[in-house]
Parts: C-alpha cells; structure tokens; sequence
C-alpha cells in the first residue's frame, strides 16, 4: 500500500496569539501539511537529518515564526510527518478499497494492483526513507509496526470474507502482503510481468476457492 484508526498524538502545544495566516514570498497562505510536504520532501532527498527548521523555512521562503505558528518543535513536525504517511499510505487507502463495493476478489485485486500506478513510485519512495529511519529509531518503528500490523489485518480480513478460516486467512494474508511488497520493489528493475500477468498468477496461486468446512467444522443443523 502505498493511506483512519487511533493517530499518533502530537504533544500539546502551548496557546497562541491569533494573527493572520503566515504567507509565502508569492502571497499565498501556509498550512499545516506544506510544511509536512517539505520534511518529506527532504527526508527522501536526504534523510531525517536534513529536516531543520532553517532548511524547511528557506525552502518555503518564510521566517521561523511561521514554523513555530504550525509546530511547537521539530519533533512534533516529525510526529506529523509520520501521521500523515499512515494515513494516505494505509488507512486511507484500506477506506477507498472497502467502499469500492467490489467482491472480495475484486478488492484483492484492486489492492495488489497499487504498486505499479502512475504515483506509486513516488509514494514507494516515502515508504523506503521511513522504514530506513525506523531502523534506527524507535519513534518511526513504531508507526511502521502499526501500518504493517493495520495492513496484515486488512489482507486477512479480505481472506476471510472469500471463505478461508482466521489461520489460513492469516497466512494466506501475510504472503500476500510479501508478494505486494516485493512487486512493488522488483517490476521497476524486472520488467518481465505485465501487471495483468501478475495479478493472475498471484490471484490464481494465493486465492483460490476456499474448500469447504470439514464436517467436524459445519455448524450443527
């Protein structure tokens, strides 16, 4: 995946005075997630290191006091950084595939397929420069473990709703999850698949018909 449950909690920030919004060099007003778009930015072309208050302010052409009007420090900014890559990248994206209204198959589908669109580099990308920060650090760790965790769970859910019991829905969830992982790594190096050969083979192989219960497992009539 590559997008809502509990969020990750900034700390709180200490009362302001109201002013009007602060503005760019070109006049047009700040907002929270410009600055979350700059420190990703960043963190792709560099790493979390290269996120400095100073950098993001001449990158935006402000003054600090316009950082300071969105986060009360660089950590809280981080927070949000994070926040917001869960969201798009796994909450939002488990929403949008659920109300597709498609049957569990279609939905399964329709999620394998997110590595190899038009945005999916760009958002493969984020992904990579978190899970390399979350090696090192356990603020991102921990975020990271949640998405997967969220995403495992959304793979499993898919498995059962096609028949399969919660231990094979698991497994089957999980391999699934690898398998989208490693598409999303590997097509853009290996182009020796086209998507639709992918996705009918991996379908074929990962989701096909749950057999029916055992007897010792059909409800009693």
């Amino acid at each position: 995946m590559t997008g809502e449950a509990d969020e990750t909690e900034a700390p709180a920030t200490p009362q302001r005075r109201k002013r009007s919004p602060t503005r760019r060099h070109k006049d047009a007003p700040l907002n929270e997630q410009d600055w979350i778009d700059a420190a990703t930015t960043i963190l792709v072309r560099e790493n979390v290191r290269g996120i400095k208050i100073d950098t993001l302010c001449k990158m935006l052409g402000v003054t600090k006091g316009s950082f300071y009007w969105h986060f009360a420090t660089r950590n809280e900014l981080l927070i949000a950084l994070l926040s917001n890559w869960r969201r798009r990248m796994t909450l939002n994206v488990i929403r949008s595939i659920t109300r597709s209204g498609e049957k569990a198959l279609e939905r399964l589908r329709n999620l394998m397929a997110l590595p190899r669109q038009p945005k999916s580099p760009a958002f493969a990308q984020i992904e990579s420069s978190i899970r390399d920060w979350a090696r090192r650090v356990d603020m991102p760790r921990e975020v990271v473990e949640e998405v997967d965790e969220i995403r495992q769970d959304y793979f499993e859910r898919l498995f059962r709703d096609l028949g399969y019991g919660p231990e094979e829905a698991r497994r089957r969830g999980y391999v699934t999850y690898c398998l989208m992982i490693g598409d999303a790594t590997l097509h853009r190096t290996l182009d020796r698949v086209s998507q639709e050969e992918f996705l009918e083979t991996a379908l074929a192989m990962l989701a096909p018909p749950a057999p029916p219960p055992a007897d010792g497992d059909r409800p009693e009539s």
